[in-house]
């Protein structure tokens, strides 16, 4: 369907950018578009969720956090991350002009999504009656978790976002980025109209869903042109083609669930210890610190595409100057972050839920500080998946979800939302450290590096 991708402008080609543009030229215009896309997403999202938890109350959005973060929790175990397979080994492709290629590993990860989808969907909806007890859902509750659940796993963009990154339309998927948050803001001003209860604002979250996954789906395969090869025989020469793809997905994909593993889990942990009401404080009090950086992420996915570019180009120089001015300039907005949450982080939470929800306070200050520490590191990630180095990640952050599991066991019982709290600090700089160690072990070994990686990667 659609045209050929040799029609397409190419990030990596001459047609597209042209041979003169540097590096950091093509990085700061797709940070331009995506940074442009994520300050509106986010302003939007700070304004619905305000309008959520003023509609709900501490009690009700408690219960609607709980029921979202079940689904998120689930997706983000089965579902894969495919658009970082598409822009690791479809750099490759590109570079080589093997555009046939590319249309076989759309083809993979595209039935690689859709597959886990439906395995995700089953598990969510087999798991509430064994879940809704623990987090006190009465049946009504656990009916609507169960079919929220099964529908928000069904609504995955990770194939054609990441066809929109690697082809350089990173315009085209911040159009596509922006339904779902508009969606959800008349969604919720309406629900804040009406008073609302959960189910609706569960309806208007999965609706935004579906739609801004469609709008990716279309965008990418008939508005850009990129073809998308199915069938047992594409799949199975994808695999030859795309060595170790199979491993690079699982361990992107182990590596991002375990990334949201304190996100998620801890909420789920705190709603059963402390209930509904000290839920939803750590879950709006994790969406603000999170948002705060937010529009520091499209750094993250306009810097990935290049160093995978660099890495075939064993371009180690160019690698080194990003990672270093990436790292500089995060860790300095990571301070300028804490500090204005310690000293107006109870303003925030007044001004954007109200005065029932200051209480907030402490899991807001203790949350910033996990995420500014997970801010100061964004680049170390990207390059360790560029290199082919993603089982590191993964390492990383397996050792750190121990940890974790760990401190919530022994800190929940007595400190409650605030042991989750310490316990996602903890594992923010487990995972920094670490990958701060290979990131540098990697970079000082000068030009022979990508031999040594290519080997390690054996």
């Amino acid at each position: 369907m659609g045209r050929d991708p040799q029609e397409l402008e190419m990030p990596f080609s001459e047609g597209s950018e042209g041979e003169s543009r540097s590096t950091f030229g093509r990085i700061a215009k797709n940070v331009g578009w995506v940074a442009g896309s994520r300050g509106f997403n986010l302003t939007l999202s700070v304004v619905y969720l305000a309008f959520t938890a003023r509609a709900l109350g501490p009690e009700k959005f408690g219960v609607f956090a709980l029921i979202l973060t079940y689904a998120q929790l689930i997706a983000n175990f089965v579902q894969f991350q495919s658009w970082k397979g598409i822009i690791r080994y479809g750099a490759m492709h590109l570079t080589s002009g093997r555009h046939d290629r590319l249309k076989r590993l759309f083809g993979f990860t595209a039935a690689l999504d859709f597959g886990s989808a439906i395995v995700g969907a089953l598990i969510a909806i087999l798991c509430v009656p064994l879940v809704g007890p623990l987090l006190h859902w009465n049946p009504d509750e656990q009916f609507a978790a169960a079919a929220f659940a099964g529908v928000l796993l069904l609504t995955t963009g990770a194939t054609p976002s990441g066809i929109l990154r690697l082809c350089n339309r990173f315009d085209l998927a911040a159009f596509c980025e922006a339904t779902g948050p508009l969606i959800r803001l008349a969604g919720a001003i309406i629900g804040w109209m009406m008073g609302a209860g959960p189910m609706w604002f569960l309806i208007v979250w999965a609706t935004a869903g579906f739609t801004q996954a469609a709008a990716q789906w279309f965008t990418a395969i008939f508005i850009n042109g990129s073809r998308v090869v199915l069938g047992r025989s594409a799949f199975k020469q994808a695999l030859r083609e795309n060595e170790r793809l199979w491993k690079f997905m699982l361990q992107t994909n182990i590596s991002n669930s375990v990334s949201m593993f304190w996100t998620q889990l801890g909420t789920l942990a705190v709603g059963a210890v402390a209930g509904p009401s000290d839920a939803g404080a750590f879950r709006l009090a994790q969406r603000l610190s999170k948002g705060i950086v937010r529009p520091v992420q499209p750094v993250t996915l306009a810097v990935y595409p290049e160093l995978s570019r660099l890495a075939a180009e064993e371009n180690f120089k160019e690698v080194r100057k990003i990672v270093t001015h990436a790292t500089m300039m995060a860790s300095a907005l990571a301070l300028a972050i804490v500090l204005t949450i310690a000293f107006g982080g109870r303003e925030i939470l007044h001004l954007v839920a109200g005065k029932r929800f200051e209480f907030a306070h402490t899991y807001l200050f203790m949350l910033a500080v996990a995420t500014a520490i997970d801010l100061a590191g964004f680049a170390l990630e990207p390059v360790q998946n560029a290199f082919g180095r993603s089982w590191k990640v993964l390492r990383s952050k397996l050792i750190a979800a121990a940890v974790y599991a760990f401190l919530l066991v022994v800190l929940l019982p007595t400190a409650g939302g605030r042991g989750a709290a310490i316990a996602a600090i903890i594992c923010s700089l487990l995972i920094f450290a670490q990958l701060a160690y290979y990131t540098a072990k990697l970079l000082r070994s000068g030009p022979a590096a990508p031999a040594v990686v290519a080997h390690e990667a054996q």
